[in-house]
């Protein structure tokens, strides 16, 4: 990521013995802070992977139509940068938000050329426009921010201020019974519940809050449906500074499994998989360790999405062996 340079760029190669039948390649969205630089951390995630930096990074700029104007002008970028077909979205905190809103900008285009099939959301908690939060929604100070990423921060803010997370018709695989695989074990996982891994476990199935919309609020044309998503949860609030007694806003859903999304939409996430960090050290480039991790959990997300992408119910007259029914 540089000054005029490729946006999107693209960060990793699929490996050789892969490119006669490649998986879906993974396009990651930049954070809040409008920077990729986390991205080129990750280890091998056995794809093509691309980053899309915010183009406003280092002018400082604003984008006059706020998020929704993002996510339209990254769908021209990676049109513009031969991206087309069956992809995976994905990003890290506001990344994930972007993401919602490009898939949903690219489902209700019939003639869109790009197709995703499943999203990876990196500690990305439920949005409710800030403007309609009764609890603070500020956000910790961090020390030693460039000013360019500081910038990006305050627009951000002022995006979020009344952004409303992108409305869907129906639950990701229809609401039915998904079959996945994961870890060398196949799973079905039915509504109503989200596959679970632990940072210290083993993959459980747990109960999570069911969606009732507003019966005026039903589309009449009930046809977009959410892509899966698989959500890296992590596990450790912000500390609070003296005399504070409520926390920031990123970890307003802190405790819940879904980070707040499970009851205030849709269902669409299917697994999540918890990592041992806070939000802002998630790609901490100190933490060695921490990074081989994520990318090891990234790589369960990615694993997940492809398979239920390659197959949503079992076989025609077969049934599969599963873990967990």
């Amino acid at each position: 990521m540089y000054e005029g340079g490729p946006n999107p760029i693209k960060v990793q190669i699929s490996p050789a013995y892969k490119r006669a039948n490649p998986s879906p390649p993974l396009v990651l969205i930049h954070d809040g802070g409008g920077t990729t630089f986390g991205y080129f951390m990750l280890g091998n995630l056995y794809r093509d992977v691309w980053a899309i930096h915010n183009p406003h990074f280092f002018d400082g700029g604003a984008f006059e139509g706020g998020m929704d104007e993002m996510a339209r002008l990254y769908i021209g970028f990676m049109n513009d940068a031969g991206i087309k077909g069956n992809i995976l979205l994905g990003g890290w905190s506001l990344g994930g938000y972007l993401s919602l809103a490009i898939a949903r900008f690219l489902a209700e285009d019939p003639q869109a050329k790009i197709k995703v099939l499943g999203i990876v959301m990196m500690d990305t908690p439920y949005h409710s426009p800030y403007s309609q939060e009764e609890g603070p929604t500020d956000d910790p100070v961090i020390e030693n921010v460039p000013e360019a990423v500081q910038k990006c921060f305050d627009r951000c803010d002022e995006m979020l201020e009344n952004w409303e997370a992108p409305k869907w018709d129906r639950p990701a695989c229809d609401g039915k019974i998904v079959f996945f695989g994961v870890d060398g074990r196949r799973y079905s996982v039915p509504p109503g519940k989200v596959l679970y891994k632990p940072f210290n476990g083993i993959w459980s199935p747990i109960e999570v809050p069911q969606y009732k919309p507003l019966e005026e609020s039903q589309s009449q044309n009930a046809s977009l449906m959410t892509p899966p998503t698989v959500l890296l949860r992590c596990t450790e609030p912000m500390p609070f500074p003296e005399g504070r007694t409520q926390p920031f806003i990123i970890d307003k859903y802190r405790n819940d499994r879904t980070l707040g999304w499970a009851g205030n939409t849709p269902e669409f996430i299917r697994a999540v998989v918890d990592v041992q960090s806070n939000h802002y050290e998630m790609f901490e480039k100190s933490h060695d360790t921490r990074i081989k991790d994520v990318t090891t959990r990234l790589n369960l997300a990615l694993e997940i999405l492809d398979s239920i992408s390659a197959s949503t119910k079992p076989a025609s007259g077969s049934k599969p062996t599963l873990d967990y029914f």
